[in-house]
């Protein structure tokens, strides 16, 4: 009989937590949405974005407990909830437990959206969106220009966005820019479509010398995070990208991944497609059983150092600029990115 009971807890505690998984992913969705939505399209975003399988008539049940407690309101009959203020603050103060893992588990569904094909050139790229004001825009662009040319980023393709445009599944909001770089599960996406799997483990920073990726200092398990490590790096302020340009020694963002080591060959020939395409290679593919950058790999497998996509923003932030960053934001047709320095050019010489 004690033994029935402790089931019946066990499964009554992860309905319950399985419950409150859904509420939070319908308030996100609700949260990234341009307007209001009904439960119609609630629930293919649930099962699109996040594999979650709710009949339209479970996500109605759901919307008015959210409204009873304040966190979501109705527009109207026909257009749906919208996510309240109140709303906002639950997604940030959620239980560190509900967002455990939640990092993994993006890059997982970003790698699995990539459609991108090197050799087309055509397809879905996952990208960070950045925010800045527009008053420090230029300024911020200027701070970012020579890691960008230096390949201290997963690439030097961008897109902007000004207020009430639409960039990366986000609307920019009054008074701000939004710029959209490529993340690095490009890497893990166009690998994964030819049969290569990527374990990503760490997110870092990574001390250089001489140009060259040294040893990591600090880093953060994916999969035991709650929130995306260079945003929390690029907070903290722990990168020097500006020295790295400048004397090739310093500390950046990185990137520590696995693949199996006989896959390299094929690993080898994607890379190369890729940076012939505009995406920049890793700046480090270790060797079978051999660490990379001090660090060990697992047995028959190879590890693989990316810089992070979001060096050029620390350099920004390293200037003084304010800058909010939504790293691993969504996915951009590989046709909307431009070379940073196209985008540079046009909107210094405009503001000249």
């Amino acid at each position: 009989m004690i033994l029935r009971k402790d089931a019946e807890s066990l499964v009554s505690a992860e309905n319950g937590r399985q419950v409150a998984l859904e509420k939070m992913a319908i308030l996100r969705i609700l949260s990234n949405s341009q307007g209001a939505l009904g439960s119609k399209k609630i629930s293919k975003q649930l099962r699109d974005e996040y594999g979650i399988d709710l009949a339209e008539r479970t996500v109605r049940y759901h919307l008015r407990l959210l409204d009873e407690k304040g966190l979501t309101s109705k527009v109207s009959r026909r257009s749906g909830r919208q996510v309240t203020e109140l709303g906002k603050d639950e997604m940030g103060d959620a239980l560190v437990r509900d967002k455990v893992g939640f990092v993994i588990d993006k890059i997982e569904l970003l790698a699995y959206e990539t459609t991108f094909d090197p050799v087309r050139r055509e397809g879905l790229i996952p990208v960070n969106l950045s925010l800045f004001s527009v008053g420090q825009f230029d300024i911020a662009i200027r701070a970012m220009k020579d890691c960008f040319d230096s390949g201290l980023c997963v690439s030097d393709l961008v897109a902007v966005a000004t207020e009430g445009e639409r960039l990366a599944g986000i609307t920019i909001p009054q008074g701000q820019v939004g710029l959209a770089t490529v993340c690095s599960v490009i890497i893990n996406g166009v690998l994964l479509k030819v049969g290569i799997p990527m374990d990503s483990r760490f997110g870092g920073i990574l001390q250089m010398h001489n140009h060259y990726p040294w040893r990591f200092s600090d880093l953060i398990q994916y999969s035991g995070s709650s929130l995306d490590p260079s945003e929390i790096f690029i907070a903290g302020r722990m990168t020097s990208i500006d020295s790295v340009v400048k004397t090739g020694r310093g500390k950046i963002l990185a990137n520590f991944r696995e693949i199996p080591a006989v896959s390299l060959p094929l690993a080898r020939d994607i890379i190369s497609k890729l940076r012939k395409a505009g995406i920049n290679a890793p700046l480090l593919l270790g060797e079978p059983n051999k660490t990379a950058c001090e660090m060990p790999v697992g047995l028959n497998k190879a590890g693989v150092v990316l810089a992070g996509g979001l060096n050029p923003l620390a350099a920004a932030v390293e200037a003084g600029c304010r800058v909010t960053n939504k790293a691993m934001n969504g996915m951009l047709n590989y046709g909307d990115l431009r070379p940073f320095k196209r985008i540079a050019r046009d909107r210094l010489s405009a503001s000249a």
